[in-house]
C-alpha cells in the first residue's frame, strides 16, 4: 500500500475514533501530538526509503527520544494504525494488522534478547486488536482478530479472535 494511503487510512482511523471528519487534511496529522508519532513510525519503517537508511535510524532515535515510541526498522503495519497516548511504547512485533489501537505503555517483543529481530521469536498482532494501557505481550504468539488485552495484562499465550485477555498472567474470555 503507498505511504499516502497508509497514511490516511491511519488518520481516518484516527479520527473515527476521537469522534472527528474522515478526509482532514493529512497536514492535520503532522500537527497533532498523537498522530505526528504514527507519521514518523511510517517514515521510519518505510520500505520506499532502504536507500536513507542513515536517515530511517534518526528518525526511530527521534522517535525513541521525544515520544518514547521504539518501533524497530522492519516490522510491518497494517493501515488503520492509531497510538491514543503515545509513549513508553516497545512496538517489537512480528506483524501488526490492520486498525490496530496502541495505548501508552505496552510493550511487544520477544522473551528473550533478540537483537537481530527474528519475527519467528514475536508475537502477531492481527487486525482490529485492542491493546491497553500497560499491556505486556512477549513470545511467539498470536493475538486474534478483533482481540482486546486489558490494561496491565501479560500475554504469553494465543489470544483468539474476538475475545479479551486479561489479567498476570492473562486469561481470555469471550468479548462482551
Amino acid at each position: 500500500m503507498a505511504l499516502r494511503r497508509t497514511l490516511r487510512a491511519d488518520f481516518d482511523h484516527f479520527s473515527r475514533l476521537a469522534g472527528g471528519v474522515e478526509g482532514a487534511s493529512l497536514w492535520r496529522m503532522l500537527l497533532n501530538p498523537r498522530t505526528l508519532p504514527v507519521f514518523l513510525i511510517r517514515l521510519a519503517v518505510s520500505r520506499r526509503w532502504r536507500l536513507f537508511n542513515p536517515l530511517r535510524a534518526i528518525l526511530r532515535l527521534f522517535l525513541m527520544w521525544f515520544f518514547r515510541v521504539e518501533v524497530p526498522k522492519n516490522c510491518p503495519i497494517g493501515p488503520g494504525f492509531v497510538l491514543p497516548h503515545p509513549g513508553g511504547i516497545v512496538l517489537g512485533a512480528g506483524k501488526i494488522g490492520a486498525n490496530v489501537v496502541i495505548f501508552q505503555n505496552v510493550t511487544i517483543g520477544a522473551r528473550a534478547f533478540d537483537p537481530n529481530y527474528d519475527p519467528s521469536n514475536r508475537p502477531h498482532i492481527c487486525d482490529n486488536v485492542t491493546i491497553g494501557a500497560g499491556a505486556v505481550i512477549l513470545g511467539p504468539i498470536t493475538a486474534g482478530a478483533g482481540s482486546t488485552i486489558a490494561a496491565n495484562s501479560l500475554v504469553l499465550d494465543d489470544v483468539a479472535p474476538e475475545t479479551t485477555a486479561i489479567g498476570v498472567p492473562a486469561r481470555t474470555g469471550k468479548a462482551s
